[in-house]
């Protein structure tokens, strides 16, 4: 019995990570603009069978991601500075909950691109400086914060049913604490770093 996958076949949920991952790298690759993700993610999680996931992979300038996606580096857990930036991201792999904090710098923890294999809490702190933590579209979030010269911003895209659900806990003194979905992210500063997480 042939088992080539049918145009008409039904996809799995890692059909659907592959398809996410090409499409960020296409973005960090500058092949695909940030304003373009909201549309490509919402045809991703829409799409049903194999031909219409494939629908959005034709759309890329790059070749579709291989069948078996490739291991996702182990992260660490717990990561603290005293006079220094903490920043986290890439192709990383989380099972459990995450802890990072810094006295004198800024706190980013990226997982735009992590594969989340459980729901988790995202534990942040800084004294002076910013903390921010930005997910996959789609992903279940909400951030509970305590800042006390500083702002709050949370911008979210509709959550999919299925996803990890991550809760942010988030702490400053003279800093910002902001939550993003990654088609969220504004433009600019954050969008190169965003880029530079990957070495890009």
């Amino acid at each position: 019995m042939s088992m080539v996958p049918q145009p008409n076949d039904p996809i799995t949920d890692e059909d659907r990570q592959l398809a996410v991952e090409q499409v960020q790298r296409a973005m960090a690759d500058g092949e695909v603009r940030f304003a373009e993700l909201d549309d490509r993610f919402e045809a991703i999680y829409a799409a049903q069978t194999r031909s219409e996931l494939e629908a959005v992979w034709s759309q890329l300038p790059s070749p579709p991601a291989p069948a078996v996606p490739a291991p996702a580096h182990p992260i660490a857990p717990e990561t603290y500075s005293v006079f220094g930036d903490v920043k986290v991201g890439g192709w990383i792999s989380v099972g459990g909950d995450l802890t990072y904090g810094s006295g004198f710098g800024n706190v980013t923890v990226d997982l735009s691109s992590a594969h989340l294999r459980s729901d988790c809490t995202v534990r942040v702190r800084a004294v002076f400086g910013d903390v921010t933590v930005i997910l996959p579209d789609g992903v279940r979030a909400s951030m509970e914060s305590t800042t006390i010269f500083g702002d709050r911003t949370e911008r979210l895209t509709q959550p999919v049913a299925g996803l990890p659900y991550v809760r942010v806990v988030a702490a400053t003194l003279f800093g910002d604490a902001k939550l993003y979905s990654l088609s969220q992210v504004p433009e600019g500063k954050l969008q190169r770093l965003w880029k530079a997480l990957r070495g890009r």
